[in-house]
């Protein structure tokens, strides 16, 4: 990657941000300007232009153009961010600036397990989130933000922010597909004095899944499911500055892990997830919001064995007004997880933690602030540690802003990494965790800035670099077996340029590239090696979006170069996906999907077992209609 490629994309998004044009509203796709307001890089609402952060904000109004139906598609089409897919429906890992220590949201509410997946360093899979229907928008973060979320925020934060009753009506959504998937969804959702609610209710099923594989169109052996969802939101208001809110989301999956197809396992997957939360807000509808929280979040699966994971936790969170230039934001956090895998060698492996963090937003001068932020942890398997942070943003104008942030890392050792131990007869390998891990170290920074050319053309970049001593990986022996182990460091550096353009009120674009680049040391003497998994060190996307009356369509490209081909099929691919919809009445709507439209073979998550052993869905079709009532 070269300094030079970057300044041409640079001037042709200039060339083409300059282009005059004559419209007055826009496709609703498209709200992520600097007057965005968004929540999760401050912990407060905050316009973008404010924020000394690289935030992506995705709304309702995108998913449904779009039609997605899982968080994993719609985070794919965000810049910088990759999904990678072992099995798609049943594991999706997610990856930020090229790094899998994201924490994830639901309404500011922390979801990922100490448990972890047992794939790298991520501990959150998103195919175990529930129905997408009550998503009001997804905040991705991309960059550091462990000073105010904690262990595991090293490559960002995402936030999905869920809808609240606004008014009383329900709305059945049905659609078929390709592979035999039906699926049905009901949301509710209602206003009664000052009780709301917002509730949805959803059935998948899958047959069989197909591939483009080296021998043509072929089926993934044992990839059937079928799951159903429910997810609940209560609001009551108390006053006029406070409010009681019941959260609940559930979920069961009833399939298969279907493994790689050098390996197919016929092995049953059951799982079970129940999360619910309650949460009492206090001084609403001012610039220092508050609450107390308690949640419960609770999943278990079996497969070949059962393996269950319970975080429970309190959330106390408060912002004060210094001055008309300052603004204090501090909470505390108590979190306790219960984490066992009786078949893998450990049982009741609790964690606790006790946190505090602040954060003190410092506005200079009209144009310059600087917000320094501590968080303090208290572990009890690995004791006390502190994770400072200091960000400064810049804005130089109405439409533009810069930002730069600097911060230190700390990400603790998952149970699976810590006490995994299992010998497969069959294969003639083990599995071995490492009680004696050290805490993952290091420091993580981002430059950056946000322009509006005019209301109706955007750009942003950011740039990143971190560095991770003690990495924690699983590695080899010359007999197979595998073992946890800290490497002595590991790199990360790279960009996100994203442009959108408002042509008129029928057609608006948006054009995205991201370079990753990672190297590891594995204290071997050869020194820093690329990362020959990295599933997409060159990333581009792109989407062409229209709406005019009745009719919408979108067609959206993900793209991927530089790939190493001793663990990938191609050193590149290009995807593409569209949807085309049409309003048949003021509550009806038809629509039809097709992902993957030229059929490509490709994979997104490299397999030790074998060049494309985890190949993601070929061409697929889905028909569906929207009635509200």
């Amino acid at each position: 990657m070269t300094y030079r490629k970057i300044t041409s994309f640079l001037v042709f998004l200039s060339i083409t941000g300059g282009m005059a044009v004559n419209a007055s509203a826009l496709h609703s796709s498209d709200t992520d300007d600097v007057d965005t307001v968004v929540v999760t890089a401050n912990r407060i609402p905050t316009k973008k232009i404010e924020t000394a952060a690289a935030v992506s904000v995705i709304t309702s109004q995108q998913i449904e153009d779009n039609h997605y139906t899982s968080i994993g598609e719609v985070l794919q089409q965000v810049n910088g961010v990759v999904v990678s897919e072992s099995t798609p429906g049943t594991l999706d890992l997610l990856r930020i600036n090229g790094d899998d220590r994201v924490v994830v949201l639901v309404d500011g509410r922390r979801m990922n397990s100490d448990m972890g997946t047992g794939y790298g360093r991520s501990n959150i899979n998103l195919a175990t989130f529930p129905s997408i229907q009550n998503i009001d928008r997804i905040e991705v973060v991309r960059g550091n933000g462990s000073a105010l979320y904690g262990s595991d925020a090293v490559g960002g934060v995402v936030n999905i922010i869920t809808k609240k009753g606004k008014k009383n009506q329900s709305t059945l959504d049905v659609n078929t597909g390709s592979w035999g998937t039906p699926s049905y969804t009901l949301t509710n959702e209602g206003v009664h004095d000052k009780t709301s609610w917002f509730v949805s209710a959803g059935y998948d099923k899958r047959n069989y899944l197909k591939y483009n594989g080296a021998d043509g169109n072929a089926k993934l052996d044992n990839t059937d499911f079928k799951d159903n969802t429910l997810t609940m939101r209560v609001d009551q208001q108390l006053s006029n500055n406070s409010s009681l809110r019941f959260d609940y989301d559930h979920k069961t999956f009833d399939g298969k892990l279907p493994g790689t197809i050098s390996y197919p396992s016929p092995t049953a997957l059951q799982r079970l997830t129940n999360n619910w939360a309650v949460t009492y807000n206090f001084k609403e509808n001012s610039d220092t919001p508050a609450y107390i929280r308690y949640y419960d979040n609770y999943m278990t699966t079996f497969n070949e064995s059962r393996f269950t994971s319970r975080t429970k936790g309190v959330d106390v969170q408060n912002t004060w007004n210094i001055s008309s230039n300052q603004k204090v934001t501090g909470g505390l956090e108590w979190r306790e997880s219960n984490s066992s895998n009786l078949s893998r060698g450990y049982s009741d492996v609790v964690i606790m933690n006790q946190g505090a963090y602040a954060e003190d937003i410092i506005k200079l001068n009209k144009k310059l602030t600087v917000t320094p932020g501590i968080r303090l942890d208290n572990n009890s398997r690995f004791g006390f540690h502190k994770t400072p942070k200091i960000a400064l943003n810049y804005a130089a104008g109405a439409a533009t802003n810069f930002f730069a942030s600097w911060g230190r890392v700390f990400s603790a050792p998952q149970v699976e990494d810590m006490f995994y131990n299992v010998y497969y007869s069959a294969y003639g390998y083990g599995m071995y965790g490492n009680p004696n891990l050290k805490p993952e170290t290091g420091y993580s920074e981002t430059i950056g800035m946000n322009h509006n050319f005019d209301d109706k053309t955007s750009l942003s970049v950011s740039l990143f670099k971190s560095e991770i001593h003690d990495a924690i990986r699983w590695y080899a022996d010359a007999y197979y077996n595998w073992y946890a182990g800290n490497l002595n460091n590991e790199k990360k550096s790279g960009i996100d340029i994203t442009f959108k353009k408002k042509m008129n009120t029928v057609w608006n674009y948006d054009l995205g590239y991201s370079y990753i680049n990672t190297e590891t040391d594995t204290g071997n003497g050869t020194g820093l090696t690329a990362d020959i998994k990295n599933s997409q060190p060159n990333g581009y996307h792109a989407g062409l979006h229209y709406a005019k009356n009745a009719w919408k369509a979108n067609l959206l490209m993900t793209a991927g170069t530089g790939r190493n081909t001793t663990v990938y099929s191609h050193s590149s691919y290009v995807i593409w996906d569209g949807s085309v919809s049409y309003d048949a009445a003021k509550n009806t709507t038809i629509y039809f999907k097709m992902n993957n439209i030229t059929n490509r073979q490709y994979e997104t998550y490299a397999s030790g077992y074998g060049i494309g052993d985890y190949p993601m869905p070929g061409r697929y079709f889905q028909l569906g209609v929207k009635y509200t009532f």
